[in-house]
């Protein structure tokens, strides 16, 4: 098996992660691997709003956050 190491994390996002864990009754680490396992299996990025933004927010969770961490600006679409 290897290993990584992730540096930088921010203090917010380890303590979501470890409150999402200890909801699903397993251990940090285990949540990692499961989210990491996953993302690596995906060969295609598909939208599938709002089911994706559903597996990320936790029932009681606040979402602004979430949402202005993830916005990015729109290619302009030329209707005419």
């Amino acid at each position: 098996m290897a290993s990584i190491t992730i540096r930088n994390l921010s203090a917010e996002s380890k303590e979501r992660l470890r409150r999402r864990a200890d909801q699903r009754g397993c251990s940090l680490e285990t949540l990692a691997r499961s989210i990491l396992d996953k993302a690596a299996a995906e060969t295609v990025q598909s939208i599938r709003f709002p089911h994706d933004l559903m597996e990320v927010i936790e029932r009681g969770e606040e979402i602004e956050a979430l949402l202005r961490a993830h916005d990015r600006p729109q290619e302009r679409v030329d209707l005419a």
